[in-house]
């Protein structure tokens, strides 16, 4: 017997440490053990520019921008709805980098306008069915038979953007129940009603929203603090004054050609949905807190409230 107790003691000694190792889902222990999630800013896949399957039923048609490998990431990947600016419901180029770079990502945008369709001249009126219908559109494919999106899309996460006059799309839109994030790029709503929508439908909003815009020179800037000052949901607005109305989609500084900051725009876009759709800490740093990564960023103003 005496020759067994080592071997015993070594086997005791190797069943505490298995038994130490196991946590209780749920329980403390489990939240301690459980590895922050890396932020989606840290991930770039390949991405897939595609039509839209079987649109004809819904107020627009639509491009898509996906991961490559749908099977990339850990689970089921959020969906981003994008409205153009002008209210450009049938071209789909203007936003493309943006929308190709939040694909890359991790996310699955759904944007306004046909895959084949890159006339920029067009300008329409706000009509926030194209945001909605996009919405109901990846909901069916997420359930289609034969869709390459089958079961990979989490309905539960489904955030609404728009630039400019898309803004007001995504603003409006972001009313309905199945939206949990609303991000307005160079947009808000006029004091007067102009295009059609009032300042009474920020009322109607029941998610986060951030409102980026270019500052003084950007014809959206009066807006787009007037609607942060109105908005009861949690708000941030972020604002980089060297970007005017439209650097943030074509990457101009001042007015001069610097792609530096449409990197920095779309670092804004990923960052807000890898926060409120994804729940990603990391993310949430870049907004809020005294040391917010954004806040830190040459050239940007950061306020929050209602966190």
């Amino acid at each position: 017997m005496a020759l067994l107790k080592p071997a015993l003691a070594a086997a005791a000694t190797a069943l505490l440490a298995v038994t130490a190792a196991v946590v209780v889902p749920g329980s403390p222990e489990a939240e301690v053990a459980a590895p922050p999630a890396p932020p989606a800013s840290s991930v770039f896949h390949p991405v897939v520019r595609e039509a839209a399957a079987g649109t004809g039923d819904y107020a627009a048609e639509y491009t898509v921008y996906r991961p490559a490998d749908l099977g990339a990431g850990p689970g089921r990947l959020p969906v981003v709805v994008f409205g153009n600016g002008a209210c450009r419901h049938t071209s789909n180029n203007e936003l493309l980098t943006l929308e190709t770079l939040l694909a890359a990502h991790g996310f699955v945008v759904v944007a306004v306008g046909g895959f084949d369709e890159p006339a920029l001249t067009e300008n329409g009126s706000p009509e926030p069915a194209v945001i909605t219908d996009a919405i109901t559109w990846a909901e069916r494919e997420n359930g289609r038979r034969g869709s390459a999106l089958r079961n990979r899309l989490d309905p539960r996460r489904i955030g609404v953007a728009g630039h400019s006059c898309g803004g007001i799309e995504a603003l409006v839109a972001g009313a309905d129940p199945r939206v949990k994030s609303v991000l307005s790029l160079d947009s808000g709503f006029f004091a007067d009603g102009t295009l059609g929508y009032g300042r009474e439908n920020l009322q109607k909003l029941h998610t986060p929203v951030l409102f980026a815009d270019g500052g003084p020179d950007d014809v959206a800037y009066p807006n787009s603090g007037a609607n942060y000052d109105l908005v009861t949901v949690p708000a941030v607005r972020a604002t980089n004054p060297a970007a005017g109305h439209t650097g943030f989609v074509y990457g101009q500084r001042a007015e001069l050609p610097d792609p530096s900051v449409r990197e920095e725009a779309v670092r804004v876009l990923t960052a807000w949905f890898d926060f409120t759709l994804n729940g990603n800490r990391t993310a949430r740093g870049y907004f809020l807190g005294a040391g917010c990564g954004l806040c830190a960023t040459p050239g940007w103003t950061v306020t929050s409230k209602n966190f």
